[in-house]
């Protein structure tokens, strides 16, 4: 788990907490405990050489090269385990410009890293049909590719549009309910 150094730097920081404690709490612990298998990332991991060198080694085709590397030494039969009871130092993006920039990175990267792994990953015979599938359309495509673009439309399309555009109408329903469930989600994990 990271302890972030700069989450009371401001709201964006604060926001960004509550994201990775979701993202640390729910998605890597169930990841590691269901299908041994989750994004692994650059920051607070320990590799054992074998398995860096049988996936291939470290490689920079994309600019998610930490996620690259768990996804080729996962297709290799090695097993992944996350402990979230250790803390390791990290640090938010605290301007808008570093976070655009990141989160660019953490949206593209996957989606790029996707399109040259499919066929890797559908002829892989050394794991189960079930991972496959799981690592084609749970981890990569709902989880980083659907995802991201579902939040960027809704808060920075639709919203926006309904705002400035009175003919389009956006359901309070909608409106309330789908911001509120991924601030929860998000919140819950993150106890102050």
């Amino acid at each position: 788990m990271f302890r972030l150094v700069n989450a009371n730097e401001c709201i964006m920081t604060r926001l960004q907490e509550m994201s990775l404690a979701y993202h640390f709490a729910v998605e890597q612990e169930v990841g590691s405990s269901t299908c041994q298998f989750f994004g692994f990332n650059g920051t607070a991991g320990v590799w054992r050489i074998k398995a860096i060198e049988d996936a291939g080694g470290w490689k920079d085709r994309t600019t998610v090269e930490d996620m690259d590397l768990a996804v080729r030494a996962s297709l290799k039969g090695w097993k992944f385990v996350f402990v979230g009871d250790l803390e390791v130092k990290n640090e938010l993006p605290s301007t808008f410009k570093a976070y655009r920039y990141q989160q660019h990175r953490w949206s593209c990267g996957p989606a790029n890293l996707f399109r040259k792994m499919t066929k890797e990953i559908i002829f892989c015979e050394r794991v189960s049909f079930w991972k496959k599938l799981h690592v084609l359309y749970a981890f990569f495509f709902v989880r980083k590719i659907i995802a991201h673009w579902v939040t960027f439309f809704f808060y920075c399309v639709i919203i926006p549009i309904s705002i400035m555009v009175p003919e389009v109408k956006l359901p309070k329903p909608i409106a309330i309910y789908i911001p509120a469930t991924i601030t929860i989600l998000n919140s819950a994990c993150t106890l102050r």
